[in-house]
């Protein structure tokens, strides 16, 4: 049973919060200038953009593949690799990886929220923590991520210096500079006890197994060399078939997430850490994790490849580019859904990560305007595939009661707004 009303009111309340609509216009105003700037700097973004894109969606057809080539590179880099029809599937096997340890340190991950692994974990007894600045915050206050990329952009720093002194014992002020200082402070202190650390991935290459990871906090480098083990979780769609896709990816991903024209930190592994420097004998592990192991999540995205209506989403970059010109998501920000995958974007894939009925506030949530189309980097049409997810939920009777009093004013009176009988044609 889909709850309209409470979703609708959610929505209202997010509306009319003059809060909210302040730091919404203050991010987009910053996104927006600093687009500005690294577009005279860099004129080309555009154009290594539309060729991504006719990469991604002419690779797309062969994911299958791919994901096969890649799982067999990893493997012989060492990695251990494993396949995840479903989120449940998933999350037991990550459990299994964890064995006996009690404590996991993360870097930021859409896939690892899309399946709740946190909760899961925690339910089983882990300690886990995340060690972005704004996901610990979440973590914390048990929020709602408002964008893919800047978690927090619509949280004024008084919420996060109340948050962060309740944490540590201490007062922290709103500086921004002390409150990063002090998740640098807790995130080095926390490693060190840590044997297990979990990471997305922001790309996998088919041809070399190697593992792409972009951040600007430089977490992933601490939080991913540290422990004994790395694992890592990943949606198939973040398989590319070779180094040079995944290369125009890191070209292309700053620019649109943030405005900016680079990320400050592009990891790039390709197996366990060796060293080859006694002998020319190659060792592992050297400085890093003994073990890698990877965990590749289908959830639904088989189904998406095998339609023609939605299939294009599985090219979507998760920049969030869509959601910074959305005039929805421009007023309610994170409450633009039910699912980790928010807004127009969001809505395929959350038909098929999350189902019919979690999907279907946020598919009639859309104006269908079609901006997010022009500012999408790799040209994905969502209006289309909020039209066609509409008429899936109308097949099943998942229409909000408004909509369907509409519909039946139409049918039996042939007006929307008539309240008599039928008019006459």
């Amino acid at each position: 049973m889909v709850d309209f009303d409470s979703y609708y009111g959610r929505i209202s309340e997010a509306a009319s919060d003059p809060r909210l609509q302040v730091a919404i216009k203050k991010a987009v105003e910053n996104y927006e200038g600093k687009k500005r700037e690294w577009l005279g700097r860099i004129g080309r973004i555009p154009e290594f953009a539309k060729a991504l894109g006719e990469k991604r969606r002419s690779d797309v057809d062969d994911l299958a593949k791919n994901v096969e080539r890649a799982a067999e590179a990893m493997r012989y880099n060492g990695m251990g690799v494993f396949y995840a029809r479903t989120a449940d599937e998933a999350k037991g096997m990550i459990l299994d990886l964890i064995g006996a340890e009690r404590l996991v340190m993360k870097v930021k991950s859409l896939t690892t929220e899309e399946i709740g692994l946190n909760e899961f974990l925690q339910g089983r007894g882990v300690e886990v923590w995340e060690t972005d600045v704004g996901a610990v915050l979440l973590q914390l206050t048990h929020g709602k991520a408002a964008h893919p990329t800047g978690l927090c952009i619509s949280t004024p720093k008084e919420r996060f210096a109340a948050e962060f002194s309740k944490m540590s014992g201490r007062e922290i002020g709103t500086r921004p500079e002390d409150l990063v200082a002090y998740i640098r402070e807790f995130v080095r202190g926390k490693i060190v006890g840590a044997k297990v650390a979990i990471s997305g991935a922001n790309a996998i290459t088919a041809d070399t197994g190697s593992i792409y990871l972009l951040t600007n906090e430089g977490n992933d480098r601490l939080v991913t060399s540290w422990p004994e083990k790395h694992i890592v979780v990943a949606g198939i769609d973040k398989v590319c078939p070779d180094r040079e896709a995944a290369d125009m990816y890191t070209r292309v991903m700053p620019f649109y997430t943030t405005g900016g024209g680079f990320t400050q930190y592009v990891s790039i592994i390709t197996g366990i850490s060796s060293s080859s420097d006694i002998e020319r004998m190659s060792v592992r592990p050297a400085c890093g994790p003994r073990e890698i192991d990877v965990v590749l999540l289908d959830n639904g995205r088989s189904e998406m490849l095998a339609s023609n209506d939605f299939k294009d989403a599985l090219i979507c970059l998760r920049c969030g580019a869509c959601l910074l010109s959305c005039p929805v998501w421009r007023v309610i920000a994170q409450e633009y859904g039910e699912s980790v995958y928010m807004g127009g974007m969001g809505t395929p894939l959350t038909l098929f990560t999350a189902g019919l009925e979690k999907v279907a506030p946020q598919a009639y949530t859309c104006l269908e305007c079609g901006k997010c189309k022009e500012v999408c980097p790799v040209g994905i049409d969502v209006r289309h595939m909020i039209k066609k997810a509409r008429e899936l939920l109308a097949a099943n009777n998942l229409v909000p009661p408004n909509i369907a009093s509409l519909k039946e004013k139409i049918l039996t009176s042939g007006s929307p707004y008539a309240t008599g009988e039928r008019l006459a044609r």
